[in-house]
């Protein structure tokens, strides 16, 4: 490696492709030890590392003339220089190499990409199929390289960027600011890189070169077959800032203590190697971090982007919160759910005000006169009768009972089938404090250990949740249905409807299983009296009967089933900690494939 114009510029991670740590710029956001490393003709200046973003004129101009290209961007969690768009035309993902390429956009992000010269295209192994999304910068590293010290070289650079860069990955004793013998790290990785020499677009025929199919080569790309290539481009500007621009990670001194920027900055490292290490004010760290930085080793932080300049290699950040040890589930649980954007705060007093106060709540009477009633009594006025045999099937640990089933038989053999779903829309009205944070919220996430409802817990498990024998608001779809499935009729309107019974899965299965078998009272939970377990029982069996009737045609008009294994963990009792995992067994009684998902 002593030919002349092989230049070897080694950097910490976190520094882009195409940019030296020894030119960064000065002041915030610059790596520590810039100030000196300039030379007097270049001090004072700033040298931008990253391109300007277009302005949105140009920008809607350029996506109206197709010029220029918007997607999501998905950064690849385990080599975190490789990012991808969508095609528009649903051919290969669009490549973007480097953190140079994609211009501060994280992960998620909707941006507008620039599709670069084919000559910079990322080249494809003939053999390689559209899922594989190889690097073309990667080199066939042995295993020590890879994970903690993760070594990548550079064979496409930019105009003004260095013929070979060396990425690499440090752990907390290496350093930051361009002073610490790096090189003495990556000696043993360097001797067993293949290099390509490509100097600003000019091959050096003097130098040995190392061809490798999937990497970028100073060749005539027009002579490689089409499907060879993939199209690359460049971010130049940022639509939506999907990503939360929170991270989870950990603090550490810089390491040059001799520096302006020692005495006012710490680094943070984020978990996540798509989120650039960032620069946050000692102001924001622990009051006893510089004196005791060993103590918060193994502290989980949070922290949030606020800034990343064009001139800066990292970006600017403010510490939000410490999280607590690092590996405890609740520390690591709330980190995720930052980063994800996910609100798990605590709903404010402005939406439970939304809910009825008086409680137990019930059904005011002129809800009845708009609804059709499936309590209602029968064409004997002697004695009160609920109309409609009305359960529920959940998992056995649900508490949150959000749809309900009844199946009667009616004249000519056929069924009246019904799905009813609990009318949330009730206690939710259009605009209210309640409405807007549920639409923030748009989902409830599952997590193994816990949820993190949509709406308050009064209304899911309470209110809303068909718990049986208690008169609640729904809304229902019912068919009249022949043995084959065929519909007949459907209704569709808002029901008020009365569970006479829970049903978990196991206890369904077991009337499924067991057609004949008249099952033990203590083995089900209780039912109504106005209804019987062997009500229960048949309503249940003539459900299963119909569904294997729709499923068996759904296939025979072309569907495709796709299984696809689900893990299930084992909590303990008492810690409500993860214990183990299997995996989870569908059965006839919670096939995914059930009544309820008509053709």
């Amino acid at each position: 490696m002593s030919h002349p114009d092989y230049r070897l510029n080694l950097r910490p991670l976190g520094t882009p492709r195409g940019a030296s740590s020894l030119a960064g710029p000065r002041g915030v956001g610059a790596s520590p030890g810039d100030k000196k490393s300039k030379s007097k003709t270049t001090r004072g200046k700033k040298k931008s590392i990253f391109e300007t973003y277009l302005s949105k004129e140009d920008v809607s101009e350029g996506l109206k003339r197709g010029t220029l290209i918007q997607g999501v961007l998905r950064i690849n969690p385990k080599k975190f220089h490789e990012a991808f768009i969508p095609s528009p035309d649903g051919d290969r993902d669009i490549f973007i190499d480097g953190v140079v390429a994609r211009n501060r956009a994280l992960n998620g992000d909707l941006v507008v990409v620039n599709l670069l010269p084919e000559e910079q295209w990322k080249v494809i192994k003939p053999e390689s199929n559209d899922k594989e999304t190889e690097g073309a910068y990667e080199s066939d590293l042995p295993e020590e390289l890879c994970g903690s010290h993760l070594l990548q070289q550079s064979l496409k650079g930019y105009n003004d960027s260095p013929d070979v860069i060396i990425e690499a990955q440090f752990d907390d004793s290496d350093s930051e600011d361009g002073h610490g013998n790096m090189q003495n790290a990556l000696v043993d990785g360097v001797k067993k890189l293949s290099v390509c020499v490509h100097e600003k677009g000019k091959e050096d025929a003097g130098a040995p070169v190392t061809k490798d199919e999937n990497t970028f080569m100073s060749q005539d790309t027009r002579a490689l077959p089409e499907k060879s290539l993939q199209r690359s481009a460049k971010v130049v500007y940022i639509l939506e800032k999907k990503h939360s621009r929170a991270a989870t990670g950990f603090l550490k001194l810089l390491a040059d203590k001799n520096s302006e920027l020692f005495r006012k900055y710490a680094l943070f490292s984020p978990s996540d190697h798509r989120v650039p290490r960032i620069y946050v004010p000692l102001k924001d760290c622990p009051r006893d971090f510089v004196t005791r930085p060993k103590d918060y080793a193994n502290t989980l932080f949070i922290c949030r982007i606020v800034d990343w300049k064009e001139d800066s290699n990292f970006a600017l950040g403010q510490l939000a919160k410490s999280l607590g040890q690092a590996g405890e589930i609740e520390p690591e649980t709330e980190g995720i759910l930052t980063e994800y954007g996910v609100d798990f705060s605590d709903f404010s007093s402005e939406v439970l005000e939304c809910l009825p106060q008086d409680l137990p709540w019930t059904i005011p009477p002129e809800e009845f006169s708009k609804r059709r009633d499936l309590r209602s009594p029968s064409s004997s006025k002697k004695c009160f009768r609920i109309k409609d045999c009305v359960f529920t099937i959940d998992p056995s640990t649900a508490r949150d009972l959000d749809d309900a089933l009844s199946c009667k038989p009616v004249a000519d053999g056929n069924f009246e089938v019904g799905v009813h779903i609990a009318d949330v829309s009730y206690f939710v009205p259009e605009g209210s404090s309640l409405d807007k944070v549920a639409a923030e919220r748009a989902t409830s996430v599952y997590l193994v250990q816990k949820v993190v409802p949509m709406l308050p817990r009064l209304l899911c498990e309470e209110l809303c949740s068909l718990n049986p024998m208690t008169d609640k608001l729904t809304f229902s779809v019912i068919w009249t249905l022949t043995p084959k499935g065929k519909i007949l009729s459907e209704w569709f309107g808002q029901t008020v409807i009365r569970s006479c019974t829970k049903l978990s899965y196991e206890h369904a299965q077991s009337m499924i299983e067991g057609p004949t078998r008249k099952i033990p009272e203590e083995e089900l939970p209780p039912v109504s009296p106005e209804h019987t377990s062997e009500e229960v029982h048949r309503a249940v069996l003539n459900l299963h009967r119909i569904a294997k009737e729709l499923r068996q045609q759904r296939f025979v008009d072309g569907a495709l089933r796709l299984d696809q294994l689900k893990l299930a963990f084992t909590l303990d009792h008492e810690t409500g900690l993860p214990q183990g995992c299997h995996i989870y067994e569908y059965r006839d009684s919670n096939n995914r494939w059930n009544i309820s998902q008509q053709p």
